[in-house]
């Protein structure tokens, strides 16, 4: 072995990311310090800035885009060598391959180019964790981890000043055996140290991937999955590995991703892998994070590798180190810098004081103060300070944290005095008044304020209370739900994976889709039937989810089964999901509850809840030959199916559930009888696959299977297991199952929106969903996986609105909004109270007016100041020519719950919309300056949401729809925090970008009441037309005609 091979630096490492909790070394080896790549200071000084550009445009941070175009559904281009080539020179990445932190602001210094000093910044980073919790799998974790603990042997700290040092035997290769389904073969693995990347082919240079990539690498027992799955024997796991990482420029939306298996010779070539790629990664990240925010260590490193490249051991004195302009571009265009030259030139001159065109080393640093010095902040803080040249005050600044950013500083005062103590300093005056000379009291400068504006103290959700209850019966929540959640992709022709699952979970789903099919070799298997789609064990998924199911989140977690197995192989998903969830899995009712109601999330904590069809009674089993609605697999699964003619049906409309208000029940208008005809592809009103339907009786595997399949026959064991969610097949609501208080209803968008069209439709649906469970699901013909509106369904009560998570559409981006702060985090979110009971008002209050029609809605008013935006990525050369300069604006949309304005061709709403003016040729520090109001009134103040989004303009000066977009963020209205924030921004995928940010001033005035005439009943209807009659043709019924009717002329 190389004598390199036992000075690896760790940088903290821990392969680790087990919801076990944190094992291995994560507190033996100290961070190192930093140092800038090769790749960077070794370019030639001739290199032009627009080159440059050119190159960094193609990072692999940078917003990939979706394409749902049919050619691309089936072939996906290979990576050319041209774009491979072009990351060789990336510094670090610019994205967190996680959203665990989404919930605050970026840490200090990610972000922030700011900072007096590292004294200031390392302590402060290294206390200020995202304000969620971490819980041991992606949550609260940003860089790559594996999952179980590997020997120390290997692992020294390296040489002060230098990052993690590369072993010779990887750079030079090693042989690895590469697994997959079809084949094991042997390839010699290459660690291109200065590419920051690993390759396998040299003929075939996509054969690789970036070590930025990486999402995680799963050792151990977290690989045994894989292992088995691919024949590899036990006595290799100790030397199996398997590495999950990202595939840029393929992307078709969030976690597409691969996951390559690997089997190393012996287990001392594991270790040197497993614990090098990890300590590489999180090294590049920790560069780009400090070089990006100016750390004085960072920038001296940078400088003492610059002058070491100009010089080479030559004996020279610091008076002959100077740098040039091109070299300050290179620096800047290193670290994603994308703004004007001549203002970048125009900073440099500033900083010349010789005029001799060089900067030596104070004078570069008086440079990079002119670089960060952040121009939107001073405003405010002259604003705020009685002495600007002292300083914030403790007085000052924390009755600005009450006035302005509405911080409950009385509740915790001392808290918010040691913030302050933590960004002040005792400053002195150089020429001290005696008047001055007694004050020594602590202040906060302009640069101390900017660094709170990004720190998490001042993150922009309400952060979670440290203890809570969820205490409402599980119908009265809005639950964090997935459809196809086994799918990496479209679902036409996507990749099933565990890993699916755990990303899901570790972003706190609380309700999972299983499609279960029968196994060639007697054993269940997951995936889409039907389709192109992969499959993976029942066995593996149901591990993999009762592994992560409380990673994120304690709160219980849902398991809706989509059953289309023979009885055999249903009896061993029924042991399967004893066998693996264990104690976890509800069997049973609890103890103590009241019947006839569900229980509530705090009582079923760290529980597992199976949603199923209920078993079929015996006396029906003469049903089973009869086909009795479409199932999933056989009609909507792919449009490439004709799905089965149904015959006419009736839709029961008749009484609704009881309510629990006495005298309140109220029975459906009936409705003509409706006609689906399979070959147009419209769906039956019938609850989801997952319960109602179900799969059907086969045999065969889902893709021999023909059409002629017959409705499942839910065996009594796997059955029994669906306690609180049984699935039942819509009957209507005055049916006596539809009354059960632990059924559960499914049903596609399509379906849904059909049948409550209604005012008295709406009204059954969402007092149904008062008391009892509901499911609504995506359409099967959104062959390329993407969203609705979840709005649509919240409003009408549906707890479970499940949405494709591997797609980060609109759709999605308000799903992770709803479950973004506080309390919320948990995966449950209370309905609002209109939407859990009905309100009966006796006396209407004198604002209404008179009579007793009034309905209350609430009138909001808040405004949002977009103030500036900070270090912007360029979009793809794709969607931005390399030879444009980053124009930005930024878009300001305010999507509500009101029924109103939903029938828009996009099917999410025509929401109130706001524009920045264009800031020309600066990505890097854009102040937009642009305050903007917003009036509306709606039922539900609660299903509010604004997005920002960072456009760019295409031409500089124009602004459309198709603007490339630099990035977006979406927020819950009453979820976001007031006064001056620090908004994280995120990338296509719903990747968060490292140091990209948005600066805003939230203000929302308190809620009034506004009182609108209520909905006719059918007898009012008739009344006010037979008025109308009697005015336009002035008669009423009864009477005979006039005698100027008589039509004489």
């Amino acid at each position: 072995m190389s004598p390199e091979s036992h000075h690896l630096t760790t940088n903290s490492s821990s392969i680790q990311g087990s919801p076990e909790g944190i094992r291995g070394r994560d507190n033996e080896f100290p961070p190192p310090p930093f140092e800038l790549p090769e790749s960077i200071v070794s370019r030639k000084a001739s290199q032009s800035a627009m080159s440059e550009a050119v190159a960094m445009s193609k990072s692999p941070g940078l917003i990939r885009r979706i394409s749902n175009r049919a050619s691309q559904f089936t072939n996906r281009r290979r990576q050319s060598s041209t774009t491979a080539m072009s990351r060789d020179h990336s510094t670090g990445p610019v994205i967190m391959r996680r959203r665990s932190d989404s919930t605050s602001t970026a840490p200090e210094g990610r972000g922030a180019l700011f900072s007096d000093s590292d004294s200031d910044i390392n302590g402060d980073y290294l206390r200020e964790e995202p304000l969620e919790p971490s819980s041991g799998v992606d949550g609260g974790r940003d860089y790559p981890s594996t999952t179980a603990s590997i020997g120390s042997s290997l692992l020294v700290s390296s040489s002060p000043g230098l990052g993690p040092v590369i072993p010779s035997i990887l750079r030079q290769g090693t042989i690895l055996t590469k697994v997959s389904k079809k084949k094991k073969k042997l390839w010699t693995f290459v660690l291109e140290h200065e590419a920051a990347k690993v390759s396998w082919d040299k003929n075939r240079p996509y054969k690789s991937f970036y070590i930025d990539d990486i999402k995680d690498i799963r050792v151990g027992a977290d690989a045994r999955n894989y292992r088995q799955e691919f024949g590899v024997p036990s006595a290799d796991e100790s030397k199996f590995f398997s590495i999950v990482y990202a595939v840029p420029d393929k992307s078709k939306g969030r976690g597409q991703q691969k996951v390559m298996h690997l089997v190393a010779g012996d287990e001392q070539t594991f270790d040197l892998w497993t614990t090098t790629l990890d300590a590489i990664s999180r090294h590049r990240k920790d560069l780009i994070m400090s070089l990006s925010s100016f750390r004085d260590q960072a920038l001296e490193n940078w400088w003492r590798n610059e002058m070491n490249k100009v010089f080479h051991d030559t004996p020279h004195s610091e008076d002959e180190e100077t740098i040039d302009r091109a070299g300050v571009e290179r620096l800047c265009h290193s670290i994603h810098i994308h703004g004007s030259l001549a203002n970048l030139h125009a900073k440099f001159d500033k900083a010349v004081v010789s005029r001799t065109g060089h900067l030596n080393f104070a004078e570069f640093q008086h440079f990079i103060k002119l670089l960060k010095r952040r121009d939107d902040v001073g405003p405010i803080y002259r604003e705020l300070a009685a002495d600007v040249h002292r300083g914030l005050t403790s007085h000052e600044f924390l009755g600005f944290l009450s006035d302005i950013q509405e911080e409950d500083v009385s509740a915790d005062p001392a808290h918010w005095e040691g913030v302050f103590n933590k960004y002040s300093r005792h400053l002195k005056t150089r020429e001290p008044t005696p008047a001055d000379a007694p004050d020594d009291e602590p202040r906060m400068n302009e640069a101390a304020l900017s660094r709170y504006f990004i720190s998490s103290f001042n993150a922009p959700l309400r952060a979670a209370p440290t203890r809570y209850v969820l205490d409402r019966p599980m119908n009265e929540y809005f639950i964090s739900s997935s459809h196809n959640t086994y799918l990496l992709g479209r679902q036409v022709a996507g990749q099933s994976s565990v890993e699916a699952y755990i990303s899901a979970l570790a972003q706190g789903c609380r309700c999972v889709e299983v499609d279960c099919w029968n196994g060639n070799d007697g054993q269940p298997v997951v995936m889409h039937g039907r389709t192109l789609t992969s499959q993976v064990s029942f066995r593996d998924v149901m591990s993999t989810i009762s592994k992560y199911a409380f990673a994120k989140s304690p709160y219980p977690l849902w398991i809706s089964l989509e059953v289309h197995c023979n009885p055999a192989q249903q009896a061993w998903m029924a042991a399967i999901i004893k066998e693996t969830c264990g104690s976890k899995l509800v069997t049973g009712p609890l103890d103590g509850l009241p019947t006839e109601q569900l229980p509530s999330p705090s009582q079923l904590m760290n529980r597992i809840l199976i949603k199923v069809k209920k078993p079929r009674l015996s006396e029906d089993a003469a049903m089973v030959d009869q086909p009795n609605g479409r199932t999933r697999g056989s009609s909507l699964s792919s449009p490439y199916i004709r799905p089965q003619q149904l015959d006419s049906s009736t839709i029961s409309a008749g009484l609704l559930p009881p309510s629990p208000y006495p005298g309140r029940s109220t029975r459906l208008m009936s409705r003509a009888q409706l006609r689906y005809n399979g070959s147009e592809g419209q769906e039956s009103l019938s609850s989801s696959t997952s319960d109602s339907e179900s799969g059907t009786d086969e045999v065969r595997r889902p893709m021999e299977s023909s059409r002629k399949n017959r409705t499942s026959n839910i065996v009594k064991a796997l059955g029994e297991l669906g306690v609180y969610s049984a699935g039942l097949k819509f009957q209507g609501f005055d049916s006596a199952a539809s009354k059960a208080y632990n059924h559960v209803f499914s049903f596609s968008e399509k379906t849904f929106d059909g049948n409550s069209k209604t005012p008295e439709e709406m009204r059954a649906v969402t007092r149904h969903n008062m008391r009892y469970m509901m499911r609504v699901y995506p359409s099967a013909w959104r062959v390329a996986s993407t969203n609705f509106d979840p709005l649509r369904y919240w409003r009408r009560g549906v707890q479970m609105t499940a949405l494709n998570w591997q797609t980060y559409d609109l759709g999605m981006q308000l799903n992770d909004a709803m479950f973004a702060g506080g309390q919320d985090q948990s995966g449950y979110v209370l309905k609002p109270i209109d939407l859990r009971e009905i309100k009966m008002i006796k006396n209407v209050p004198t604002e209404a007016g008179d009579g007793h029609t009034k309905r209350e809605r609430k009138t909001i008013n808040f405004s949002i100041d977009v103030i500036s935006a900070q270090q912007l990525m360029r979009p793809s050369p794709k969607a931005l020519a390399p030879t444009r300069s980053v124009d930005p604006y930024v878009e300001v949309e305010v999507y509500h719950g009101d029924d109103k304005g939903k029938e828009s061709t996009s099917g999410l709403g025509n929401p109130h919309r706001r524009r920045t003016h264009i800031v020309q040729e600066n990505g890097f520090n854009p102040i937009f300056d642009k305050k903007f109001n917003f009036s509306l009134t709606t039922k539900y103040p609660e299903l509010v949401f604004v997005k920002w989004t960072v456009r760019c303009s295409s031409d500089g000066h124009s602004q459309n729809d198709k603007a490339p977009v630099l990035a977006t963020y979406t927020a819950k209205l009453s979820g976001l925090n007031q006064g001056y924030r620090t908004l994280p921004l995120f990338d296509g995928n719903g990747d968060r970008f490292l140091f990209s940010t948005l600066f805003c001033r939230v203000k929302i005035e308190a809620l009034t009441s506004t009182y609108i005439n209520g909905p006719e009943s059918a007898h009012e209807r008739e009344s006010r037309f037979r008025t109308i009659r009697q005015t336009v043709f002035n008669r009423t019924p009864l009477s005979p005609k006039p005698s100027i009717d008589s039509g004489s002329p």
